[in-house]
This record gives C-alpha cells, structure tokens and sequence, in this order.
C-alpha cells in the first residue's frame, strides 16, 4: 500500500462512522486478504456471485461488530469465521431442486485459469477432483476449505464453523471418504 486508506476506509472516515485508525486497519486488512476471501467463499458456495456475496456481507458484519474484536492479530480468524458461515448460508439456500437445475454456474476467473496442483495429475484428474468437492455438503466444504486450504488446525475449523472438534474431525472423514470413492481410491 502507498500508505494511504483503502477506498473502504476512506469512506467509512468520510461517513463518520469510524475512527481512522480502525478504518485503516479493517481497509488494509481488506486490501491484503479479499482475494484469499474471495477464494475461501468459493470453495463453500461454488459460485463466483455468491462468493462475493459472502465476503461483502461477511465484511460489513465484521464492521458493524467491530467493536467486540478484543485483539487485532485474531482479526484473520474473526473474519474467516464470519465470511465462510455467511458462505454457508448463501449455499444452503441455493441448495433447493430449482436453484440447482436453473442457476447459471458463475466461476471465478482466477479460480478457473489456476494451474492445477502438481500432485493432482492431469487435467481431466483435477476436473474430476473439482467435481467431486462440489458435490460435497456446504458443511464439508467448509471444513475441507479451513483445514485443508486455508491451513487451520482441527481445533481452529470447529472454532470457525461453530461445531464440536469431533463433529468436525467426522466431517472431515466423511468428505475424504466421499473425495476417495468419488475418484476411485483404495480406502485408507
């Protein structure tokens, strides 16, 4: 940054409706972490639209509650929470019959133009791969995106998504479970 407030922050300043510091510190967050955001809302919605639905809402949550973050350097797990559990709500609603027949799929462009991982194999292998996580529940996709993505410990997912440790742990498995069958591994 060139040490100036990002466009949110400056607005929320100009409105009034923050101090320039905590405007500073929320726009620079923005800033830094809405792509990864962004991604982390794709993987639980599985559409482009949505994903920036979530993090839009998620991030005006964050500012309206601003005020009850104790400790700014577990601001990246607050805001994690609050984005992948609006993400949630957003896929659970479009989960009906209707929505899944009609809705356009709407991709993220980064997300699509990604190469894919070296350990996946060829490009039919990740498709396949990609396939099968959108089958998976918009819970098992949250706990996957946390734990296997965005790298946070068992503990952490459950703190995130607001379930149990061993409710997580058993989502875990059942969507390894599901990933396997769905691509043809042995079982472990």
């Amino acid at each position: 940054m060139n040490g100036e407030p990002s466009t949110a922050a400056a607005a929320a300043m100009a409105a009034g409706t923050a101090t320039s510091d905590a405007a500073i510190g929320l726009g620079t967050f923005v800033d830094e972490h809405y792509d990864r955001l962004l991604r982390l809302a794709w993987l639980v919605c599985r559409d482009g639209s949505d994903a920036g639905d979530a993090v839009q809402v998620g991030l005006e949550q964050a500012w309206r509650a601003r005020a009850t973050l104790r400790d700014g350097t577990s601001m990246r797990p607050w805001i994690d929470r609050i984005v992948v559990r609006e993400a949630g709500r957003i896929a659970k609603r479009r989960r009906g019959l209707v929505a899944r027949l009609f809705a356009p799929r709407r991709e993220v462009g980064w997300i699509e133009s990604e190469p894919a991982d070296h350990r996946i194999g060829d490009r039919d292998d990740h498709m396949a791969l990609r396939a099968a996580f959108g089958r998976l529940s918009p819970d098992h996709r949250a706990v996957v995106a946390l734990h296997l993505h965005a790298g946070y410990s068992v503990a952490e997912t459950a703190d995130l998504v607001g379930a149990p440790i061993e409710t997580v742990r058993s989502r875990l498995r059942i969507a390894k479970e599901h990933l396997r069958s769905e691509l043809g591994e042995a079982p472990r």
